[in-house]
């Protein structure tokens, strides 16, 4: 369903009054969608990367998204595993998409 991220940096929030349907966590937005892989941080102490089987929508905000070609990375960690988030751009999300599945590919003709 998800992966959950301990240690690093806790996230700081401005203070604000929340939005009507919020929660009271600084963390908590009125309902949203989750795209497949995105990043949230409940509290904002430890990131949860939402996975295939995860809930599609609720009050968390998100921090960003894990693209497509690394989800099946994140659902191989093992706990502990460390682990760096980087920004990218829509064109190297599209190009690591087309180099994983040319890469599933290879595999699957040795077969």
């Amino acid at each position: 369903m998800g992966y959950r991220f301990r240690g690093g940096h806790p996230i700081a929030f401005v203070e604000r009054e929340q939005p009507f349907g919020a929660g009271s966590d600084p963390s908590n937005i009125v309902d949203a969608c989750y795209p497949y892989g995105s990043v949230q941080v409940p509290g904002g102490s430890e990131p949860i990367v939402l996975h295939r089987d995860a809930v599609s929508g609720g009050g968390y905000f998100m921090v960003g998204t894990v693209i497509s070609a690394d989800m099946d990375l994140i659902g191989q960690l093992q706990p502990h595993t460390p682990t760096r988030f980087v920004k990218v751009n829509m064109d190297t999300a599209l190009a690591a998409r087309k180099d994983r599945a040319a890469l599933i590919e290879k595999i699957r003709a040795l077969f």
